[in-house]
């Protein structure tokens, strides 16, 4: 646990870094840094080259792919929510 002193650092990866230094990634590495700023752990992203876009200016300008709800709602094409069940799948 990041609390419990046996932890240096932080590292998580990204799939996109925009010119002002703002980051996208899968969701829980916002809940990382949260923990890591609290515990006074240093938190770094570490991606490739490939990953960092200076043409887009802010985080606001990168697109978050929405994926279908079903991901979500079924499991091998049998629904597992409640029908009606709203879903946000980033």
């Amino acid at each position: 646990a990041v609390g419990g002193g046996g932890v240096d650092a932080v590292v998580v990866g990204a799939d996109r870094v925009v010119a002002n230094g703002d980051t996208a990634n899968k969701i829980g590495t916002y809940q990382l840094a949260i923990a890591a700023k609290y515990h006074g752990v240093g938190f770094f992203v570490a991606v490739p080259l490939t990953s960092i876009d200076v043409k887009l200016k802010t985080g606001r300008d990168i697109h978050i792919e929405q994926r279908p709800a079903e991901e979500l709602t079924h499991v091998n094409g049998r629904r597992v929510a409640a029908e009606g069940i709203e879903v946000w799948n980033p």
